[in-house]
């Protein structure tokens, strides 16, 4: 029985072209897919160190395969990203919209004992289409969040997420993904969830003693956070109006208001559920997400849940890049404030040097590595070694 094995990548990560390679070369045990959102042809070139090939090589190779119906490429064009080489904006949201569609349509054949249709998919895509249309019709309130959170940064403040069941993992992953993409400090933004890692179900169990980074529980930011918070910072709570714990919301909405006025709040409902007038009165401003009774045929409470999910990503996404953005992250659309601690980093930092220097690339390699290694002169055993370790250097670097 062959196992099936999905691979979801920017065309870049050497991990993921490793995983497929050792895929394509036991086809009688794996099902390689792989799926990226920029034509194969664009995949990085360069020599992954310690290895045969390159992620273009091992694309191609997908490629080939395809043809033969021993692999698949799912690469749709989505065009480029709002903000240059934030993948986590429309890469990430399509990688959602794509699983979430394969999945549930499986699990629906499955069920029904009948074969994937065309039509299944497509109310599926509809679905999430309503979701983005629904979600963007809130621009005015998202865009005086963003406004808000910008101002909190610019004055050294914070962006602090409150949340609940799965949109409270949106709020950790979307506070995780500003410190490799806009430089950031993990406790500029941070995302907090109701029972910590229990609610998350985590393998490895509650993690939040094995540092700072590890607390995201709401008992946490009540006991490290909370005495902290000053007027500068900014709270969004995140959550539905379903989940029968409007108390628990409106009881730490009065505990954060001592210290800060600069609490919002994302919630979802559906048309014939109404936000309490009490718990309204405690946000300056509310990005209220209003949502049909059902949207689907299929598992309507599921799909309503992926969509909640989705639209706060998207929401969040906003917020946080928007954030940056007004804080100075952001020079000529491209991200300048990064760390090198991975290969594709490296590669984008080279490229932001040579764009804005217009020196040769030998030139602007010699500079980023003065810049890692925080000196003028450059040994030889230095400039010989491989990026990789260059790439552990910077990683440990502080600003």
């Amino acid at each position: 029985m062959r196992r099936h094995i999905k691979y979801f990548s920017c065309l870049q990560a050497p991990f993921v072209a490793g995983q497929l390679d050792v895929c394509m070369n036991n086809l009688d045990k794996f099902i390689p897919v792989l799926v990226g959102f920029n034509p194969i042809n664009m995949a990085r070139p360069d020599k992954i160190d310690g290895w045969h090939s390159t992620f273009l090589q091992v694309a191609e190779r997908m490629q080939r395969l395809e043809k033969l119906h021993k692999a698949y490429v799912i690469n749709p064009a989505v065009g480029p990203e709002g903000i240059a080489g934030s993948s986590r904006m429309k890469g990430g949201s399509v990688t959602k919209i794509l699983l979430e569609t394969i999945f549930l349509a499986a699990h629906k054949a499955l069920a029904n004992n009948t074969d994937i249709t065309d039509g299944c998919l497509l109310d599926l895509l509809r679905c999430y289409e309503k979701a983005h249309s629904i979600t963007y019709s809130h621009t005015e309130m998202i865009a005086a969040v963003v406004k808000q959170a910008g101002a909190s940064l610019r004055q050294n403040g914070h962006i602090y997420y409150i949340g609940w069941k799965s949109l409270g993992v949106m709020g950790i992953i979307d506070a995780s993904e500003c410190v490799p993409t806009f430089g950031a400090d993990f406790s500029h933004v941070r995302g907090f969830i109701n029972n910590g890692f229990k609610e998350m179900a985590n393998n490895d169990g509650d993690m939040s003693t094995q540092g700072p980074e590890f607390a995201i529980s709401h008992e946490d930011f009540l006991k490290i956070v909370l005495p902290t918070i000053h007027t500068n910072d900014i709270i969004v709570f995140i959550f539905t109006l379903d989940e029968g714990e409007v108390s628990e919301i409106e009881k730490m909405a009065h505990q954060i208001k001592v210290s800060t006025d600069n609490v919002v709040a994302i919630s979802h409902g559906t048309v014939w559920q109404y936000m309490p007038k009490e718990l309204k009165k405690l946000f300056s401003i509310i990005i209220s997400v209003i949502w049909p009774g059902t949207l689907s045929n299929y598992e309507g409470c599921y799909i309503q849940m992926f969509q909640r999910e989705l639209s706060t990503k998207w929401i969040l996404n906003a917020i946080s890049t928007g954030a940056h953005v007004l804080k100075g992250k952001v020079y000529h659309n491209y991200m300048i404030d990064l760390k090198v601690s991975n290969s594709k980093l490296f590669g984008r930092a080279l490229y932001i040097i040579q764009m804005f220097t217009g020196q040769t690339r030998p030139k602007c390699f010699e500079r980023l590595l003065q810049a890692i290694y925080e000196t003028d002169e450059l040994s030889e055993k230095i400039k010989n070694v491989e990026i990789s370790k260059h790439i552990q250097h910077a990683a440990t670097m502080n600003k």
